[in-house]
C-alpha cells in the first residue's frame, strides 16, 4: 500500500503539470513539463518584448509613453490573461481528477461496506479521489514556510489565481485544503474498513512523504530537469 501512495504522489505531480502544459499548448505557446513545474513561452513575440523592455525599461516601469507602446501593452495584456488560464490548468486538472474519483467511490460505497473489503477497481477510485490531497499538502507546506520565514509564498498556483481574481491571497489555498481534508476524512472513516485504517494511514504518511521528497528533491530533477 505504501508503494501505491508513493506512485500516486509522483503521478499526481506530473499530471498536475500536464494540466498547465495542455492549456499552454492549446493557447499556442511553447511548453515543457519538468519534474515539478511547467515552463511556457511565446517564441514568436518574445524577441519583440525583450527588445522593447531592454530599450525602454524606465518608461515601462513608470508607465510613460515609448515607441510601439500600444503593441507592447496588447501583447502583455494577452500574456497576463493566458497566464491566468495556464496557471488555472494545473489545479483544475488535479481537482477534477479527485472529484471524478470521489464520484466513482460513492457508487461503490455500499458494496465496500457490505463486503468489508476493497477490490482493485475500488482502490483505484480511492487513489484518484485522493488527488484532492495535493491541496491539503500545499497548505501545510505554505504554513510551514510562513512559520519559518515569516512571509507568505506567492508562487503557488492557488495564491496566484486568488490574486488574479482580486480575492484574499490565502482564500483559495485554505478553501481547497479544507475540501482535501474533508475528502480524506470521508475515505478513512466511511470507506476504509476498520481493520485496515491504521495500515492505510501509516502507508499514506510513509509512502506519500517518501514519494514527495524522492521525486521533487532527488530523482525528479535528474530525470526531468
Amino acid at each position: 500500500m505504501s508503494l501505491a501512495f508513493f506512485l500516486s504522489t509522483i503521478i499526481g505531480t506530473l499530471s498536475h503539470e500536464l494540466g498547465h502544459y495542455t492549456v499552454a499548448k492549446s493557447l499556442g505557446y511553447y511548453s515543457k513539463v519538468s519534474y515539478g513545474y511547467t515552463i511556457w513561452d511565446d517564441t514568436t513575440n518574445r524577441p519583440f518584448i525583450d527588445s522593447i523592455y531592454s530599450k525602454y525599461y524606465k518608461e515601462i516601469e513608470s508607465n510613460q509613453d515609448f515607441p510601439r507602446k500600444k503593441e507592447f501593452d496588447l501583447i502583455q495584456k494577452k500574456y497576463n490573461k493566458d497566464g491566468f488560464y495556464i496557471t488555472l490548468g494545473g489545479p483544475i486538472q488535479t481537482m477534477l481528477t479527485g472529484s471524478f474519483g470521489f464520484i466513482l467511490l460513492l457508487t461503490q460505497k455500499r458494496k465496500i461496506i457490505e463486503r468489508d473489503r476493497i477490490n482493485p477497481y475500488q482502490w483505484l477510485s480511492i487513489f484518484l479521489c485522493l488527488f484532492w490531497l495535493r491541496q491539503s499538502v500545499n497548505f501545510i507546506v505554505w504554513v510551514i514556510t510562513y512559520l519559518i520565514n515569516n512571509k507568505v509564498l506567492t508562487r503557488s498556483d492557488e495564491i496566484r489565481i486568488a490574486i488574479s481574481l482580486s480575492l484574499p491571497k490565502e482564500s483559495l489555498t485554505i478553501f481547497t485544503a479544507l475540501v482535501g481534508i474533508a475528502v480524506l476524512i470521508f475515505v478513512i472513516f466511511k470507506i476504509i474498513p476498520t481493520k485496515k485504517r491504521f495500515t492505510f494511514i501509516l502507508a499514506g504518511l510513509f509512502g506519500g512523504t517518501f514519494g514527495y521528497f524522492f521525486w521533487l528533491f532527488w530523482i525528479g530533477p535528474k530525470l526531468m530537469p
